[in-house]
């Protein structure tokens, strides 16, 4: 693929879109191919924008004094760019405020008693079409430049939960569903760069406000704040609806969450399922959480019709509340009436749809960042102490636990047991009222390179924890390992990814075909 022209291109290029000139001739006259299309830019890449991330997360966690804000992170890689486009946004839907102005004056121009709307007619038709000109060339990169930055940030994201992922103790990753990633990732993710675009209404639309406000004043008089009246309460209204909302959207996520995590569990032991018949149960567990999701769903789209229709009636009740009162107390005048209506259109825009839509967008995306904070900031994969001059295996007085926190806990049934005249009571067994089973304990083992070893016993009995702890997936509560950290381990699951035979042994890899013979010879399967 070839490389993407909007790297080299200048400020006006990119402004434009006419880097993309080639491609749009090229496909005007031809059928594209694969070759054609151009490779991301390096701005746009999961490893820089992962890399940039991750880089102020660890940041953030060095230096936080309390708990680690994901929040700051984000904001050390992406504030500038998203406080620029801000601010084009604001001068663009500003110029929205300028538009009735000059409406108002281009309808005047027709009445006969304004001789000198009537002789500027032509200024004023030109002044429009270059506040339209001036509009779309601050709106539409300011609100592309929002939705691209918020493609960024869920692209960083997405990486971050994967690195993540890839070092997420054992202890951990048992307690986390495949249902509970997909639902993070997908169902939440997805939605950050679409409505990244609202995010600035929050402070946008007071200003707005108060500049129409003002203008409306100078039109109808005291009769302008029964227009914001009207229409602010047409946004406690949207509001409330919002607010009664969110607890059924907070139910419903939790209940596709629970039927991913199930419907995960039972393709993966299917086997289990068919052979004791579990079939018709299973699907009425699944069935009855779909059900209920449906009956959500249900309540949520009739809160969303209500949530829709007012801002459809608003017209009609801004009409009634100010513009009917100043023309049966002062007489219909065109001009006035119609630029009145035409700023209360605008109000009507941003009260009802653009703050709202804002607020339940940061409402959904810092309920999104401290889930994934949480999530970030869960056990690690503790990396052990190897010395690559070591050819040995050993273990000396090795014990282990598949409890959480079983090192902590060891402190604490020490201090219990010194503070009730135990000092030499055994840690290991009881603290209070909780009883601990270690699963490995006071195990030492010496293996020299070259030798095989096999390992005995019964169901139960620690023989994958052994090996788990020799991987450093179970981390060892006393004694000490030492090797080289250069395991292979081959289980006695096969993981195998969704494809073909060759894509589960190049892995990804460049196709090497006397490696890839040797492979197929090695495990018998010519």
């Amino acid at each position: 693929m070839q490389k993407s022209p909007v790297e080299d291109a200048n400020f006006l290029s990119k402004f434009f879109f006419w880097w993309t000139s080639p491609l749009l001739r090229k496909g005007f006259t031809k059928k594209l191919q694969l070759s054609d299309v151009y490779r991301a830019p390096s701005f746009d890449l999961a490893d820089n924008l992962s890399e940039r991330l991750e880089r102020e997360w660890d940041r953030e966690v060095a230096s936080a004094k309390a708990k680690p804000q994901l929040m700051r992170a984000l904001a050390r890689c992406f504030l500038w760019p998203f406080v620029f486009f801000g601010i084009l946004l604001y001068f663009g839907e500003a110029s929205k405020t300028v538009q009735p102005q000059l409406l108002g004056r281009i309808i005047a121009s027709f009445d006969p008693f304004h001789a000198p709307e009537r002789s500027q007619g032509y200024y004023l038709a030109l002044g429009l079409s270059l506040l339209f000109t001036a509009r779309f060339l601050l709106l539409q990169p300011a609100i592309f430049g929002l939705h691209h930055l918020g493609m960024q940030i869920r692209i960083a994201l997405f990486s971050l939960i994967y690195k993540k992922t890839l070092k997420l103790s054992s202890r951990v990753l048992d307690k986390i569903s495949t249902g509970q990633l997909v639902s993070l990732m997908s169902a939440h993710l997805n939605k950050l760069d679409e409505s990244l675009g609202l995010a600035h209404f929050v402070w946008i639309t007071p200003l707005q406000c108060i500049l129409c406000v003002g203008l409306i004043w100078e039109l109808i008089e005291v009769n302008g704040f029964c227009a914001l009246a009207a229409l602010t309460l047409l946004g406690i209204i949207q509001a409330w609806l919002s607010q009664k909302m969110g607890p059924h959207r907070v139910k419903r996520a939790g209940m596709i969450s629970r039927r991913l995590a199930l419907t995960s569990e039972i393709v993966e032991n299917i086997h289990s399922v068919k052979a004791y018949g579990w079939e018709e149960v299973m699907e009425t567990i699944i069935r009855n959480i779909r059900q209920d999701e449906m009956t959500l769903t249900r309540k949520i789209g009739s809160l969303r019709y209500f949530y829709s229709a007012s801002y459809f009636f608003s017209a009609i009740l801004v009409i009634v509340s100010a513009i009917v009162p100043h023309a049966l107390s002062k007489g219909i005048i065109l001009r006035q009436i119609f630029t009145t209506a035409s700023y209360c259109m605008v109000l009507r825009m941003t009260l009802t749809r653009q703050l709202p839509g804002s607020i339940q967008m940061w409402y959904d995306t810092l309920a999104l960042v401290k889930k994934i904070e949480e999530f970030l900031m869960k056990e690690e994969y503790r990396v052990l102490e190897y010395n690559l001059t070591t050819t040995d295996l050993e273990l000396i007085n090795v014990s282990a636990s598949w409890d959480e926190g079983i090192g902590e806990l060891f402190e604490k049934i020490k201090q219990e047991n010194k503070a009730n005249g135990h000092p030499n009571g055994d840690a290991s067994l009881f603290f209070t009222n909780l009883y601990v089973t270690p699963v490995l304990k006071n195990i030492s083992l010496h293996l020299e390179k070259g030798k095989m070893l096999a390992v005995a016993g019964s169901t139960g009995s620690g023989k994958s924890s052994l090996l788990m702890m020799i991987l450093g997936e179970l981390v060892p509560s006393e004694g000490k390992i030492r090797h080289s950290g250069r395991i292979s381990f081959s289980p006695q699951t096969a993981w195998i990814i969704p494809g073909t035979i060759r894509d589960n042994i190049l892995f990804g890899l460049t196709y090497d075909e006397y490696r890839y013979t040797s492979v197929i010879k090695a495990c018998q399967l010519e």
